[in-house]
């Protein structure tokens, strides 16, 4: 799967879930149910780069009890640029 690919997935999982935030390996696990073999690093750069976009199309948490995995969700703006399939 190319990396735009992977970016378009991984949008499209947190579309489907806007209330929740998921960690990497959560999502990994959604992907492979899907049919998609993918890591966490990449699972990772692509969370990344939709954060690292101008306005940012999620966001990452972490958690208030600690924890060394952050929580992702996806922002309004990530929520429109999918319902515009840009």
């Amino acid at each position: 799967m190319s990396p735009e690919d992977l970016r378009f997935e991984v949008r499209s999982h947190l579309y489907s879930r806007p209330t929740a935030s998921e960690q990497a390996p959560q999502i990994r696990n959604h992907l492979r149910r899907r049919g998609h073999e993918v890591s966490d690093d990449s699972i990772t750069a692509a969370l990344v780069f939709l954060e690292g976009l101008t306005p940012p199309q999620v966001q990452r948490r972490h958690s208030p009890l600690g924890g060394s995995l952050p929580y992702w969700q996806i922002t309004s703006t990530g929520i429109l640029a999918h319902e515009r399939n840009e």
